[in-house]
């Protein structure tokens, strides 16, 4: 990762490091950055982190729903005696995929006892 710093482009943790410098230099939390300056550069790292983090969170959210759509959609259309070809192509998937979809609901209702 790299910031921009003025007109300067550097890595995240020599920001960090050159922002607790200046705040130390001009007196801006000075004594507790010098006792606690370990913690203070983990976290600020942490937290710059965390958005990324929460973007792949959100994304993975979204593919999860995706594959839980396509999966009901399998089902429904299975109950309504279409066959893995059909719903290959009504689905815009591939057959192999569709039929993954069918073992893996099949394994589940199994294990629900239905």
């Amino acid at each position: 990762m790299r910031c921009r710093i003025y007109t300067e482009t550097m890595e995240l943790p020599e920001a960090v490091d050159r922002a607790m410098d200046e705040c130390i230099r001009e007196g801006v939390l000075k004594d507790f950055l010098m006792e606690h300056r370990a913690e203070a550069r983990a976290m600020s790292i942490f937290e710059y982190d965390q958005e990324r983090h929460m973007q792949q969170e959100r994304e993975a959210g979204i593919e999860k729903g995706k594959e839980q759509l396509l999966r009901r959609q399998v089902q429904k259309n299975l109950s309504r005696g279409m066959q893995a070809a059909e719903l290959a192509e009504l689905l815009d998937e591939s057959e192999e995929r569709i039929r993954e979809i069918i073992d893996l609901c099949a394994a589940e209702e199994a294990r629900e006892g239905k």
